[in-house]
């Protein structure tokens, strides 16, 4: 087989710049492995003056869009443009004129995944989104391919490394939150503004992504909680790492019989769990699956190369698929069983951080409380001792109703002894 495939990239960014370099400086390779000739046949974006990692020749550069779509001669479309419009129609444009797509777009795909595999399959053509989720880490191929017979129980993400960064920096330097920040900063691992990662809402546009695809259901990042680890203080990071736990930034989706319960936020898990080791910018999924039972992706979750790593691994999928000559069928059915629970009935064991004034009866007033909701205590820790001030009182749980623990700590946090807002953090074991 020595077949030729035309490529369209729109969008010549950071993740653009690195795919297209690689595939002029593999090209041979790829032929020479697949039997297949990839072209980068045009290239657009409107800023063309940038100087970026590697420039193309000029003659197949280009700020009109339609010069990409409207060719005959492309067959695969690189969308890498982000955010939701135009990439929504061009995308849907694209495979309803019989072009494939390859795109790393969380925004759209977080927001309208479901919708843009069923064109797909009414069309004929393929997408692949492996880019959107995890960089390097191929969760998209294991959960098609590697893992098509299991029924997922349950997904558990690392999947920012900005954020995985600052918890890393404050358990392994004893740093505060906004010394590790800075720190990722200087380090290139943070934007100049870094809301977004730090908040967990890029955490959980993945998580929406990978969710659609495993539970065969829309999911979208309105449809849970998410929060952040702003309020992570380091004295939190010492309090857990002495109950023999690491503090992460979770984003989980757990199958239960009546749906799917998702959410993002910090949590502590044990620290002989094998998230627990994962550090600094580096991304983790640990899947579970009635077959599988459990497995662990691991790697760079972000970066040019790593995002560029499978844009092109999904290039050469359905360039393979399209120089065989046959469609091969890809339906996507939704699963009308499948919805998604509220995350006030999640059970799960807490971390309460209390800031209470060190009086004989506090103790006693808090614990009333919580037993008023069926709140049942695991352990009590109190490290410092002072009359005059309001001390740190950590208390473990045992599992509880997240509705009862948001009534309890909305009652615990009235009382005139304490004098801060109580910090609330899930318990993975």
């Amino acid at each position: 087989m020595n077949r030729r495939l035309s490529i369209g990239i729109i969008g010549f960014g950071t993740v653009g710049s690195h795919t297209t370099k690689i595939l002029y400086e593999k090209r041979a390779r790829f032929q020479r492995e697949t039997g297949i000739s990839f072209e980068v046949r045009r290239i657009c974006d409107l800023d063309w003056k940038t100087r970026r990692i590697w420039m193309p020749p000029a003659n197949i550069c280009t700020t009109r869009l339609d010069e990409v779509l409207n060719d005959p001669e492309i067959d695969i479309i690189v969308e890498l443009i982000g955010r939701i419009e135009p990439a929504r129609r061009i995308i849907t444009d694209a495979m309803k004129s019989g072009k494939s797509v390859v795109t790393a777009n969380k925004y759209l795909l977080s927001e309208h995944l479901c919708e843009l595999l069923q064109i797909c399959s009414k069309t004929g053509s393929y997408l692949g989104f492996e880019a959107s989720v995890a960089g390097a880490i191929p969760i998209i191929k294991g959960l098609k391919e590697s893992f098509a017979g299991n029924r997922i129980g349950r997904i558990t993400g690392i999947l920012n490394g900005t954020t995985n960064y600052i918890l890393s920096a404050m358990s392994r330097g004893n740093k505060s939150f906004r010394e590790a920040l800075d720190a990722a900063r200087k380090l290139g691992y943070a934007e100049a503004d870094p809301s977004f990662d730090i908040s967990g809402k890029d955490s959980a546009q993945k998580l929406a992504i990978i969710s659609s695809f495993a539970f065969h259901t829309a999911v979208t990042p309105s449809d849970f909680p998410v929060e952040g680890i702003e309020g992570i203080e380091a004295e939190d990071i010492r309090f857990a790492r002495d109950l023999g736990y690491r503090i992460k930034l979770l984003a989980i989706a757990a199958r239960q019989d009546a749906g799917v319960q998702l959410r993002v936020h910090p949590a502590l898990v044990p620290s002989g769990h094998l998230l627990a080791g994962v550090e600094d910018v580096y991304n983790a999924i640990y899947l579970e699956g009635d077959l599988l039972g459990r497995s662990l992706f691991y790697g760079e979750g972000a970066g040019g190369y790593a995002a560029s790593s499978a844009v092109i691994a999904d290039i050469i999928e359905i360039g393979r698929k399209l120089a065989a000559g046959t469609r091969i069928p890809e339906p996507f059915l939704l699963d009308a069983n499948v919805r998604i629970l509220r995350f006030e009935n999640l059970f799960t064991r807490y971390y309460l951080r209390f800031t209470a004034l060190d009086k004989p009866g506090v103790l006693a007033q808090i614990a009333r409380i919580l037993g008023k909701h069926n709140i049942s205590i695991a352990s009590v820790m109190q490290k410092e001792e002072n009359p005059q001030k309001a001390v740190p009182i950590l208390i473990l749980t045992h599992k509880a109703l997240e509705k009862n623990i948001r009534k309890a700590i909305a009652m615990v946090d009235c009382l005139p002894v304490v004098k801060a807002a109580t910090r609330v953090i899930r318990v993975e074991d």
